[in-house]
């Protein structure tokens, strides 16, 4: 509640989902769970268990329905992200538009069942991205935003171009044969053992060994040596809350994978005065209970430094937590800057602790 003003009512203003900013729109939010056959309070459990026998079922490896897969996948990948669910759950498949595509189904199904028929397919593997958090004022996002981010990342060696050494100076790691992995086994107990793979401590995951008089000197081996990077990123107008700005193949960067992304999200600092739902504005103002019956006239320090005068038409009478809508006074629309929303004025009416008795006489009269 904006105190009296629901927020959902709000969040159905110009930057939400449109039309009469009174009006709350129905959001289809079961389709998921009816796909996956689970309830909406289902656990994430759940979920992955009702995937796995229905991507078993639907897979085109398995004489599936590619479509029917595609879906389950979606619907899986969905439910399974906190984020993305909670996206899901309040605004339905419309608020998952602008959060990144689904990875189709052909990678998490093998990642779950290990299934490797569609991986000789994907390419080159990619790094790991990385996100950096960026602060910005209702100000800024008014306005718009320059801004420079310095990241450090691994690149590949100029020196010995990723190889680590001379040439020929590689060998296959004997301790894990090649694989960058080792299986170990762990006694627990009389008959009792544990097993568990990780990188190859021999070769550091690289299935690769270089001694050290043929190693090169800039990277000492690694194939890799340390960079910064300064990245410039352009805020648009009117950038919601958590927009990401995806910067690709600029993160770390290794022999035979594609170089991670990196990934700009913007962090929204709360304002000292405005209250934001997409597009719109929402101004708390308070006033006393002369003005609320005579009338207020105030001025506005706005986002872009400009001032605005808002008064009440004349003989109105304010009541408390009335609103007063002032056109097009809202933040830009994003990705469309030159439309802009409204400013909503809630209006917070100060009541006297007590009149005295003139007081009382003047207002029965």
């Amino acid at each position: 509640m904006f105190g009296g003003f629901p927020f959902e009512e709000f969040a159905g203003m110009h930057g939400g989902m449109g039309g009469n900013p009174r009006e709350k729109k129905e959001v289809d939010n079961k389709k998921f769970y009816d796909l996956l056959g689970v309830k909406k309070d289902a656990s994430e459990n759940d979920i992955r268990k009702a995937y796995r026998k229905l991507a078993l079922k639907h897979h085109p490896d398995k004489g599936g329905d590619p479509e029917k897969f595609k879906e389950i996948t979606t619907a899986y990948e969905t439910l399974c992200d906190k984020d993305k669910r909670e996206l899901y759950d309040q605004y339905g498949e419309e608020g998952l538009k602008n959060g990144g595509g689904m990875r189709g189904g052909g990678d998490i199904f093998s990642q779950m069942f290990g299934f490797g028929g569609r991986e000789r397919d994907q390419g080159p593997k990619k790094g790991k991205s990385v996100q950096h958090a960026i602060k910005v004022t209702l100000e800024e996002i008014y306005n718009g935003k320059q801004s420079k981010i310095a990241v450090n990342r691994d690149r590949i060696c100029g020196k010995c171009e990723g190889k680590g050494g001379a040439n020929g100076a590689n060998s296959t790691c004997s301790g894990c044969k090649g694989r960058g992995m080792r299986t170990q086994m762990t006694m627990l107990g009389p008959g009792m053992y544990s097993q568990s793979t990780g990188p190859c401590s021999d070769c550091n995951g690289t299935g690769e060994c270089i001694d050290e008089a043929n190693k090169c000197k800039n990277c000492n081996g690694k194939k890799v040596v340390k960079e910064k990077k300064v990245i410039e990123v352009s805020i648009d107008k009117g950038s919601p809350h958590g927009e990401k700005y995806i910067f690709h193949g600029e993160s770390d960067e290794y022999p035979d994978r594609e170089p991670g992304d990196v990934i700009i999200v913007v962090n929204e600092v709360p304002h000292s005065v405005f209250k934001r739902k997409g597009a719109d504005l929402l101004l708390e103002k308070e006033i006393s209970l002369l003005e609320s019956l005579t009338g207020c006239d105030f001025v506005v320090d706005f986002l872009d430094g400009s001032k605005f005068r808002v008064q009440s038409a004349p003989g109105q009478v304010i009541k408390p937590d009335s609103l007063m809508t002032v056109q097009e006074k809202g933040l830009p629309f994003h990705k469309n800057p030159y439309r802009f929303g409204n400013l909503f004025v809630l209006f917070k009416v100060k009541f006297p602790e007590t009149l005295n008795e003139s007081q009382c006489v003047e207002i029965k009269q």
